[in-house]
């Protein structure tokens, strides 16, 4: 750039130096700037697109070692359950140790009845193991990590989530609400017609003190009873021995009867091998070792036929069960509108020996036996293929009635809606949703020769044709096939199942959607197969209570039972399938936490590596920079002194005034 010599209103050359100057000075604070603070990039006027990637990749990282946490918590929680799991597997195990001293025959009643006091506290502390076991007040053992089942009306029905679910709305009609098992003794048992004129044992030839066996869901209840005991004595003794019984008077104040606190056959009362006869001697009847057998009439001393019966079986409970919720995803039978108070179509009919349907009852609907259907003169429900018989409904890939266990409500009573199905008449069958009149199934099969009257002469022996007093409530040998009499009630009434998955989701990756899911079981002493709990009125009662009848009894509550030998045999292998559960689900957890460690292998991998390749985009390198700001510096030095002499450069001019 040439410029006069003369010219000293513009120093151009000043000028220039200071832009120059200003440009080193700049680079020098960009140096100083990386050197102090070791990054290349402090700001995205030093590289854009290199700020953009750095960022993304910090993201990733600082994911990582979230990940790396919460997998490590998920650790910690896993150790947490499976240590309690431990405590559990070493009570299954005393437990199993008390079941084979008990099958031993070297041991009485009373021995049998001390090792009992300690199964019972052995159970209670399973439960208490799965109640109180938390993490970060977290419980984990008692199925809330499972899922959650919500009933719109407890009264109706609870349930309990016992694996895994799937997510689904059901609507649960209550086709018959299972009965309980009546045993009714023999009239004046208590005569006083002895020595001694007092109405005691002593009457009916009880000597010293003898044994009562009452047997349920092959659980015996040992009670001993003296030859001084009043009616009133048995009563109590019955009531206070913890056995699922309600003993008290009958009608007339005489007798003494019995009834199954749990409803259904599963639950029918029986003596054992009633080894002194006391069962016989006070003049109860019942199945022997489970059996289910059919009403009995009682005669007076003139062989009158009585107005009760001396045994009835409790009776099955039979349910509907829709699913409402995404009826698109998930298949319905197509061959029946549900029942009436149902949404949509019903997904089958079921039948439970007990008031719980769990996975054993839920699996096989009733409506699917690849026999005639119960309601063979009529389109079978999910009859898909047109033939007249029921077919199976595959709901294997939906999930559907999985995992969860439904208990209708002990005391539910038939004021809702019931019916008594004593003849062929239109409305009846349209409260089973039939949608008929139809001649209704032939029972010829069920209920041969005697049993069967043809009436109404249409062929078969059906609704239509009035049954004898001795075939209500009668239950054949055919699984799953339940036969409807006379003075049988039909309970309609509907509430809504809400089912949901709440299994753990442990989030171990960086980003959206890598996660695993497992679970920490219930193990509860009910959901093992160790106890059964009385529930009604949406409450699980498990101590003393007042039922809603105002009877009272000790316990409500039936423990796994080793009072005899056949007992302890039978528990014996309940307390090993309980050992199985628990050591299943110790070896998934175990697996998973196996997982969690090679995940946090992998994640530590992977940040080293991010961390490396965020490093080259962002760090500075040192040397380098050094380098650069050494030239700057003299740079800086030597553009401060050439500005220096520009700006002398004018005053040479000025020697020309002299």
């Amino acid at each position: 750039m040439a410029t006069g010599v003369g010219i000293i209103n513009h120093n151009i050359s000043a000028i220039n130096s200071l832009r120059t100057l200003q440009g080193t000075n700049n680079k020098m604070s960009n140096n100083l700037k990386k050197l102090s603070s070791g990054l290349r990039i402090n700001s995205a006027a030093d590289d854009a697109a290199g700020l953009a990637v750095s960022e993304k990749m910090r993201g990733q990282i600082s994911g990582l070692q979230q990940a790396t946490r919460n997998a490590q918590d998920g650790i910690s929680m896993i150790q947490t359950a499976e240590g309690v799991l431990d405590s559990v597997h070493n009570i299954l195990q005393r437990m199993r140790l008390l079941a084979v001293q008990s099958a031993n025959d070297s041991y009485t009643s009373y021995d049998r009845r001390r090792i009992q006091e300690e199964m019972d506290l052995l159970i209670d502390e399973v439960d208490r193991i799965a109640d109180y076991t938390e993490f970060n007040r977290k419980k984990l053992m008692n199925g809330t990590t499972i899922g959650h089942a919500n009933p719109a009306d407890k009264r109706v029905l609870t349930a309990d989530v016992t694996g895994i679910v799937v997510d689904a709305d059901y609507s649960i009609t209550v086709l018959k609400a299972g009965t309980a098992c009546n045993i009714h003794g023999n009239a004046n048992i208590f005569d006083g017609a002895d020595a001694d004129n007092i109405p005691n044992l002593r009457d009916i030839g009880v000597v010293g003190t003898q044994e009562l066996h009452l047997v349920i869901n092959n659980n015996t209840h040992v009670l001993d009873l003296h030859e001084e005991d009043t009616l009133q004595d048995v009563i109590y003794k019955i009531n206070s021995s913890g056995a699922p019984v309600k003993a008290g008077l009958d009608q007339e104040g005489n007798d003494l009867t019995l009834t199954a606190m749990h409803s259904g056959p599963k639950f029918n009362i029986s003596f054992g091998d009633d080894p002194d006869g006391l069962g016989m001697r006070l003049g109860l009847f019942g199945g022997v070792n489970g059996t289910m057998t059919s009403q009995m009439v009682a005669h007076d001393a003139a062989g009158n036929p009585l107005n009760r019966a001396l045994f009835t079986t409790g009776g099955h409970t039979i349910i509907s069960i829709t699913n409402i919720t995404q009826q698109a995803q998930f298949p319905t039978n197509p061959g029946l509108i549900s029942v009436p108070g149902g949404f949509g179509r019903s997904l089958g009919v079921f039948v439970s020996e007990s008031r719980v349907f769990g996975d054993r009852e839920l699996a096989r609907p009733i409506n699917s036996l690849t026999v005639t259907n119960l309601y063979s003169a009529r389109p079978a429900w999910n009859d898909i293929n047109g033939d007249g018989i029921g077919d199976p409904v595959d709901l294997t890939n939906s999930g559907l009635l999985k995992g969860f266990a439904i208990h209708i409500d002990e005391e539910l009573d038939y004021g809702i809606l019931q019916q008594t199905i004593d003849d062929d008449t239109a409305n009846e069958y349209s409260l089973l949703g039939i949608g008929g009149p139809y001649p209704g199934p032939d029972f010829t099969a069920y209920w041969p020769g005697a049993y069967g009257q043809d009436i109404d002469g249409d062929g078969i022996m059906d609704f239509g044709d009035p049954f004898a007093a001795n075939q209500i409530d009668h239950q054949s040998a055919t699984p799953n096939r339940h036969i409807w009499g006379t003075g049988n009630t039909i309970s309609l009434c509907t509430t809504r199942l809400s089912i949901r998955d709440t299994r753990q989701v442990f989030h171990i990756g960086a980003n959206e959607g890598q996660v695993i899911v497992t679970d920490f079981g219930n193990m509860s002493s009910e959901t093992l197969g160790l106890s059964w709990s009385y529930r009604a009125e949406g409450v699980k009662h498990d101590g003393t209570t007042r039922l809603l009848s105002g009877a009272k009894t000790q316990n409500l509550r039936q423990y796994l039972s080793v009072q005899t030998q056949g007992d302890a045999e039978r528990a014996i292998s309940i307390v090993d399938l309980a050992m199985d559960a628990v050591s299943k689900k110790r070896s998934q957890l175990g697996a998973f936490q196996s997982s969690l460690e090679k995940n946090i292998y992998y994640l530590s991998i992977a940040e080293e590596n991010l961390q490396a390749s965020e490093s080259r985009i962002r760090d500075v390198d040192m040397a380098k920079e050094m380098t650069e700001f050494t030239k700057n510096q003299v740079l800086m030095q030597s553009g401060t002194a050439m500005l220096a002499q520009a700006n002398q450069k004018p005053q040479s001019i000025l020697q020309l005034l002299g």
